[in-house]
This record gives C-alpha cells, structure tokens and sequence, in this order.
C-alpha cells in the first residue's frame, strides 16, 4: 500500500517486528551504547568532581555531578536513538530490504515509517531512563524527577530519531553516515553543556552551541537544578525540530521505495 494511511496495529506491527529481532541479540548490541553515558558519568564524575569541585549554575551552588548527571542522560538519548535511526534504519532500507519486505504485507509506507521511527525512539527513551537510574541510584537525580522527566526523553528521543531516519534516507553508503555524526553529533555532544556550562564558550560559539537541539534537552533535564528563562521558547524548538526532521526524513525515504 503506497497511500499514507496509518492504523495503530499497523504500526505496532512494524514496531514489534523489530522489537522481536532484537531480543535475539540485545545483550551484544545494547551493551556498548547503553553503557557509554554510564562510563561518561563514572569517569567524568571520579576524575573531574575533585578538580573541578563546586559550580554555579541558575544562581544556585551545586557539585560538578549533579551537573553532570542530566547531561549524560541527554548524551544517552542522543547517541542511542540516533545511531538506530541512521545505522539502523540504514541496514534494513539498503541491505536488508526490511521495508521493501513490510510493504508486501498489507501496510502503508507511512506505517512503516512510524514504525521504524518509533523503534529508534524506544531506544534512545531506554538509555535516557537506564542513565537516569544510575543517576538516582547515586542520589545526584530523584525518581520523581526522573518520571516527570518522561515525556522530555521521549521528545529528545523522537527529535534524534527523525534526525537519523533523514540521514539514513540521504546518504548512499554506510560510510557517509559519519559525516553527520563528526560534523553534528560530536559538537552537539562536546558543546552543548553537557560537561560544562555553555556560558563559558566564546560568544559567537555559545549561540551555535544554544540553537543545536541537545542544549535546549540538557537544559531542560536540568529543571530539577533551575529553569532558564527562555525554557518555553526551548521546548516549542524542539516540537518544530522534531516535525521538520519526520516530514523531511518521510519525503526521503519515500522516493527510494515508490519510484
């Protein structure tokens, strides 16, 4: 079906397709991006915290790992949802034929697109809350802040999976899907107040630093430490980005399936 209409079974079908491949090699494919923010946030916190000491962030005074923490579950939900919409999505559109596979059932591109976008999203939402709960577990997060933090996860992870559904439906080879990532993710990764606040960075290089999406999720992760004042506009620029990267990674991908 090449139409657009979209059914929630439809969906769920995809989605828990990949769902079951998955649970057949979960411990080898989790395990080095779920653990990456864990080490980040062991290694950053022991070996930076007695250098770096006390800091002072919204007016408030408070220890280099709580100021830390939300950083390194935004770096989760970035890496983790982004790597599965590009590397992933990229395998099953290229190399598998996983989608031209779907459209011979009784499934519409758009199913299949949700589909995949929502597999990608429940990844990057799994590695927010498994570093959120280390983070709890260390006391530097509390649970509840960590459950009113859901829905934001879930944004971020919608958001860096339509980031990388649009690169898997842009380059041709696999080895192109790096250039994004050195020339996006990295800075996004380094620059964003994730390890230190961006008010810190050259002036020119700290309003880059603040339109990149990560920023406006690490700042807000950071609620429990202090809203900053222009939060709202923060949060209304991520839906955008979020419905711009889904609507140009669906015009994409479409061609390469209907020509």
């Amino acid at each position: 079906m090449k139409g657009i209409s979209v059914t929630p079974w439809g969906v769920y079908s995809v989605w828990h397709r990949h769902a079951r491949v998955y649970q057949k090699t979960w411990l080898v494919n989790s395990l080095p991006p779920l653990s990456e923010p864990l080490i980040y946030l062991v290694a950053f916190g022991y070996g930076l915290t007695p250098l770096v000491g006390d800091l002072s962030y919204q007016g408030e005074t408070i220890s280099y790992l709580r100021f830390i923490a939300p950083g390194m579950i935004a770096v989760g939900v970035l890496f983790q949802s982004f790597f599965e919409g590009a590397f992933g999505s990229f395998l099953r559109l290229s190399f598998q034929k996983t989608w031209q596979a779907l459209l011979t059932a009784p499934l519409s591109f758009t199913e299949v697109f949700i589909g995949d976008w929502l597999w990608a999203t429940t990844k990057g939402t799994a590695a927010g809350c498994l570093t959120g709960l280390v983070a709890v577990f260390w006391g530097l997060y509390s649970g509840w802040n960590l459950l009113l933090s859901l829905p934001l996860i879930l944004l971020g992870s919608m958001l860096f999976g339509a980031m990388g559904l649009l690169t898997a439906g842009t380059v041709r080879t696999i080895d192109q899907i790096n250039v994004p990532v050195f020339l996006l993710l990295v800075p996004m990764f380094t620059l964003c107040g994730t390890y230190f606040p961006r008010e810190t960075l050259p002036t020119i290089l700290g309003y880059v630093a603040d339109v990149l999406p990560l920023a406006a999720v690490v700042d807000l992760l950071r609620w429990p430490l202090g809203l900053s004042n222009f939060w709202f506009l923060e949060l209304i620029w991520l839906l955008l980005l979020t419905i711009v990267f889904s609507v140009l990674a669906w015009r994409q991908i479409y061609p390469q399936l209907f020509r």
